[in-house]
């Protein structure tokens, strides 16, 4: 069979390396924000730097769909819904969306004020990777985490109230004294 390249799936990996506190098992590049929120200016000079990045990997997309987003971090969910609709009206100008597009972002229970779940659904963002690691205060405190299990409980609920039908939950297992 010859290689066809219009055939291959891709998929598309979205970094955002900004968090509220860089937990200490961490070793992604991400970074603390001072102010523990993400200033407007530097979320739109990131993501018009994201922009400009794809343009310049337009051969390796060979007229290829992209089938799944995946938004990552350091925090993902520090990004405002509007920096999202932003970025996706922009990628969607130089990127065929396959449209059954799953685009998955990490939320941190800690980060969310779960009003936004509803606005980053509109944004186009159809899963969420709610970032638990675990039930337990003791584990979430060695962890370095900055929610608690009610808000981590809160955060799953509020994604559903929300709309999104996929969400899934990172667990952490092995961890000191468990």
């Amino acid at each position: 069979m010859l290689y066809q390249p219009t055939s291959i799936p891709l998929s598309l990996y979205i970094h955002m390396p900004w968090c509220v506190r860089k937990c200490p098992y961490c070793d992604f590049n991400s970074h603390e924000l001072a102010a523990g929120q993400l200033d407007a200016i530097l979320e739109q000079q990131y993501l018009q730097a994201l922009v400009a990045d794809i343009q310049t990997q337009q051969d390796f997309v060979q007229g290829r769909e992209i089938q799944s987003v995946f938004i990552g971090g350091g925090t993902p969910s520090l990004i405002s819904a509007q920096g999202y609709q932003w970025l996706f009206a922009q990628l969607k100008q130089q990127l065929d969306f396959s449209t059954e597009c799953e685009v998955t972002m990490e939320a941190n229970p800690g980060t969310i004020e779960h009003a936004p779940f509803e606005q980053y659904l509109a944004a186009g963002i159809n899963r969420l990777s709610i970032g638990v690691q675990s039930f337990s205060m003791a584990h979430l405190q060695a962890l370095g985490r900055i929610h608690d299990p009610e808000q981590a409980k809160l955060a799953i609920k509020q994604a559903a109230l929300a709309g999104f039908e996929r969400i899934n939950v990172d667990l952490m297992h092995s961890l000191p004294q468990q």
